[in-house]
């Protein structure tokens, strides 16, 4: 009769590894498949091949476009041309004297790499400082209000009340880590999401929030279906 010997220490050390390293490998050819299978595959792009220019009117309900300049932008770097795939500043008029900037900023698809400048940074990046930041809601429709945000920026030179929002696909992040968070989430879901940041401002020191939630809805409903969909998702 054969006798039984006991597989030795080292045998025994080679199989649990064995077995270990097999273990191990399944898990990462599960992994690999949960990252394959979530891969984004879907774009969202509400703006299309649609131009900022042309579907932003220069005139709406008493408002008259006046310059392109004199907002402040984000920083004038490479990271900026990365970001944004299309920018549109404008300065408003009414009669009486009320001037209002509007700042778009539009990109076709956030992959979680880059991310929108908020005025939270830009505005202190150009010397400004924030001496009120709060959160805020802008009703651009009848029924329908966005999630934003109050800011008052003052330098040396002026002090600029602040209303935006940003637009991340489907949601509409108040802060940057909420911002962060969408685009991951869609992106688990299977979507990269474009980017829209919408900021309307003013230096007049009789303007407050309610003018410029008032400035907002009244674009907001000269826009065609096109625009208001980039700016306000599905409503």
């Amino acid at each position: 009769m054969d006798s039984f010997e006991a597989p030795s220490a080292a045998g025994r050390k080679s199989a649990s590894g064995s077995r270990r390293e097999l273990l191990i490998g399944g898990v990462c050819l599960v992994a690999a498949a949960t990252v394959f299978v979530r891969l984004p595959r879907r774009h969202i792009a509400y703006l299309g091949a649609g131009k900022l220019e042309q579907l932003v009117p220069k005139s709406f309900a008493g408002w008259e476009f006046a310059s392109a300049s004199g907002l402040v932008l984000p920083p004038d770097d490479q990271l900026r041309d990365q970001i944004y795939s299309q920018l549109l500043t404008r300065t408003y008029t009414m009669q009486g004297g009320h001037e209002i900037m509007l700042l778009i900023a539009y990109n076709a698809g956030q992959d979680g790499v880059v991310q929108i400048h908020r005025p939270e940074v830009c505005y202190p990046a150009s010397g400004f400082r924030l001496v009120e930041n709060q959160e805020h809601s802008t009703q651009v429709s009848p029924g329908h209000s966005i999630p934003s945000r109050f800011i008052i920026a003052e330098n040396s030179m002026r002090k600029e009340k602040i209303i935006y929002w940003t637009r991340v696909g489907t949601d509409f992040p108040r802060k940057w880590a909420e911002q962060r968070l969408a685009v991951f989430e869609q992106n688990l879901r299977g979507y990269i999401p474009d980017g829209l940041l919408i900021r309307i401002s003013s230096v007049n020191d009789n303007v407050d929030p309610a003018d410029l939630d008032r400035f907002a809805e009244s674009l907001f409903l000269s826009l065609g279906a096109t625009m208001r969909t980039v700016l306000a998702g599905e409503v």
